[in-house]
């Protein structure tokens, strides 16, 4: 088996045919089927049910995860071997989870893309919960920014600085107070809301809202569609809690923004698997270890875990 057999597998993967693998890869057909071909003879199994529609069996679903590990690898030495020193060149995926994007990926990125300007990244949409870090494990990306604890061991975690939430009302909402507003008044106005009912915040903000024996707040607007919030919220549809950065956004927009009387836990930790990172992922690790909140240090994915529970 060589990088060949892999990128070849890959792309008839992600292309969902050989044709389309072929033509993405300006190679011929024959060329891939061969291929193929030869790692399910070296392998001992079939990759691909072949019938009108290509489709992976078992076999090649487990191969899917390890394939885009041994590219990475091959990338990784190629980068060690040429400007490792410098990170000159190189790419770098991101997963995140919804919630983080702006606070506290954007100013990470933002650094990051600073001081390494000829890396490439890619920043991709993780789900909430345990399901997230599966994309770790296919090898999808290297690293994850999320707030869930580590489902199994094998992980390390840097815990990340994150800015406050506040409240944002419409800018024709009438009587908020002056001052931060509580949990009980929160809960009269029509609320937005983009975070998935199961993510961290969510499950306790609604332990808030029983340990006070308030009802739930009437959530009008459910959005995965974060970017809708704030238009939304202009628009006079309904409030919402948001990080910081977006509230601030929304204010100089015309909305009315306050603090709030609780203060919202925002845990967000950014992971990867234990084991060998490419340079670009372990700058990344060093510089968000760097500007981790004092004390934070590195938990390891159980500590994390227990920190949480």
């Amino acid at each position: 088996m060589d990088k060949r057999h892999f990128t070849y597998f890959l792309a008839v993967v992600e292309a969902g045919s050989i044709s389309e693998a072929a033509r993405q890869l300006h190679i011929s057909q024959p060329a891939i089927s061969q291929s193929v071909k030869e790692l399910e003879r070296e392998l001992r199994t079939p990759l691909f049910h072949r019938g009108p529609k290509l489709t992976l069996t078992a076999a090649g679903r487990a191969l899917v995860g390890p394939a885009r590990r041994t590219l990475r690898s091959f990338e990784s030495a190629r980068a060690a071997v040429e400007e490792v020193d410098h990170l000159a060149t190189g790419r770098l995926d991101l997963a995140v989870v919804q919630g983080f994007a702006i606070d506290p990926v954007v100013p990470l990125v933002t650094r990051f893309r600073a001081r390494y300007p000829g890396l490439r990244i890619g920043v991709h949409e993780a789900p909430s919960g345990p399901d997230g870090f599966e994309v770790l494990r296919r090898a999808e990306a290297e690293l994850l920014v999320g707030d869930h604890p580590a489902p199994y061991p094998k992980h390390e975690a840097v815990v990340l600085a994150v800015e406050e939430m506040l409240a944002v009302f419409p800018p024709q909402t009438e009587g908020l107070p002056e001052g931060p507003v509580r949990v009980a008044e929160l809960r009269k106005h029509n609320m937005l809301q983009g975070l998935p009912s199961h993510s961290e915040m969510s499950v306790w903000f609604t332990s808030v809202l029983a340990a006070e024996r308030l009802p739930p707040p009437d959530v009008v607007v459910e959005t995965a569609h974060r970017d809708a919030i704030v238009p939304l919220v202009l628009a006079g549809a309904g409030a919402a809690v948001l990080p910081a950065p977006a509230a601030r956004a929304a204010k100089r927009l015309g909305a009315q923004v306050r603090a709030l009387a609780l203060t919202f836990p925002r845990p967000c930790f950014l992971y990867h698997r234990t084991g060998p990172l490419s340079p670009a992922a372990l700058a990344f690790v060093a510089m968000a270890a760097d500007a981790a909140p004092p004390g934070a240090g590195r938990p390891a994915a159980e500590e994390v875990a227990q920190e949480r529970g």
